[in-house]
């Protein structure tokens, strides 16, 4: 049974729009692990509100115009490299794409970068306004769109593009060859491009898209009901499985009034017990279900990292951990790959939802209290519960045992995993394989 689905995931793996992507993620590897440290840097040790800022205590020897300063350069890298890292991406899907059917890799490339910027235009009330585009199509949060498009432009040289040089030598007569024809492939990928661009400007359907996070986010705080906590998570776990999260650590909203009720009472009572609402979504999702970010990717690391395998794969979770640890995970979920790979799509929407359900039976029993307490940023995934207890000894142990737990259910996954990256290495994988 184990062999037959080795045999489907390989099979999978082999698909051609999966090799690009798997190329691809592994090119931006390097570029969301430096991305996911600057962004640590930035929100745990120059935010007033971060882990090492406090701890180190670092506002008392550091001046605020070096704190700026430093605040300016780190947040600079965060954002270039994330806001802009769909447009890698579809050059990279492009780019290998045409590579995989000898095609002109370069070319194809810049046409996938063009028309994700066409698409990405936003357009204003004035035509002659400065170019401004809906940035949340360039970035790592519309990851799966970016792919896409670039494995379609891909698949268009595919058919009409010029064959790659062959020549030792290329001289410019051969560029321009070359370039005259991809004419064609660049045209129909533009006008492509110009009528998707129309229709996400002229609809509701990037407003709906843009807001779909955020609005699942919102949606799992329900106080009244667990079970559409439950729910809703599963679908942001979706999300960030096929490359349409955010790449940071998870975002709740902290000021929601059923939070506030929990808060005032706590701090009223100087007690975490007997708050209002002991199953708020929010709070059970970052105390009890987010270590190393979504899908228990911590947990994901250690069950690697315990068990001999996949070399390369050791090295990307040990690269990946300081991050992680830290809940900022997109780094682990792009260089393992954890997108788009189905081996690791079962532990990492429900294993989420089996920690929570746990929580909610061990809160029901009085055996810890309710998490209602703010932690600060970048806070380690299994302190979050401790911290937001206000010490609470029980709740710290009942963590660390739902860590253990998450591991231990992690390693058959890692152990598949492992199975199936050996397999497609002994394969020489030749020619298109679209099943």
């Amino acid at each position: 049974m184990q062999s037959k689905v080795v045999n489907v995931l390989v099979r999978f793996n082999q698909w051609s729009f999966i090799q690009a992507v798997r190329q691809t993620l592994v090119v931006l590897f390097p570029v969301a692990l430096i991305g996911a440290l600057a962004q640590l840097i930035v929100k745990s040790f120059l935010n007033a509100n971060g882990f090492f800022y406090n701890i180190l205590g670092i506002g008392s020897w550091l001046s605020l115009t070096w704190l700026r300063t430093l605040q300016f350069v780190f947040t600079s890298v965060t954002q270039i490299f994330f806001s802009l890292l769909g447009i890698l991406a579809c050059f990279i899907c492009a780019y290998n794409t045409a590579r995989f059917y000898r095609k002109d890799a370069q070319l194809a490339g810049l046409t996938g970068a063009f028309a994700l910027l066409l698409v990405a235009y936003r357009y204003g009330k004035n035509p002659q306004v400065p170019i401004s585009f809906h940035m949340a199509l360039l970035g790592g949060k519309s990851l799966l769109v970016a792919l896409v498009i670039g494995y379609g432009v891909g698949q268009l040289y595919r058919w009409k593009g010029p064959k790659e040089l062959t020549v030792k030598k290329v001289t410019w007569l051969d560029v321009r060859r070359q370039a005259f024809a991809s004419l064609w492939p660049l045209l129909i990928t533009t006008l492509l491009a110009m009528l998707v661009s129309l229709a996400i400007n002229s609809g509701r359907f990037y407003r709906a898209y843009s807001h779909a996070y955020t609005t699942l986010t919102n949606a799992s705080q329900e106080p009244r009901n667990v079970w559409l906590a439950l729910l809703m998570s599963l679908a942001l776990a979706t999300m960030d499985w096929v490359g349409l999260g955010i790449p940071s650590s998870y975002k709740v909203p902290l000021n929601t009034p059923a939070y506030m009720a929990n808060l005032n009472y706590a701090l009223a009572h100087g007690s975490a017990w007997h708050v209002p609402y002991k199953y708020l979504g929010s709070t059970l999702y970052n105390s009890f279900a987010n270590f190393g970010g979504d899908g228990l990717v911590l947990a994901l690391l250690v069950a690697i990292l315990l068990f001999p395998g996949n070399g390369s794969l050791h090295r990307v979770a040990r690269w990946t951990a300081l991050p992680t640890i830290f809940n900022f995970d997109y780094s682990s979920l792009v260089g393992l790959p954890v997108i788009l790979n189905p081996v690791f799509l079962l532990p990492f929407m429900f294993l989420p939802l089996i920690n929570i359900g746990i929580a909610v039976g061990i809160t029901a029993l009085h055996l810890i209290p309710a998490t209602p307490y703010p932690v600060l940023l970048g806070t380690p995934g299994p302190l979050i519960g401790f911290m937001a207890t206000n010490g609470n000894w029980a709740t710290l142990v009942f963590t660390m045992l739902l860590l253990l737990l998450d591991i231990a259910l992690y390693v058959p996954f890692v152990r598949l995993n492992f199975r199936v990256e050996s397999q497609l290495a002994r394969t020489t994988l030749g020619g298109e394989c679209d099943a």
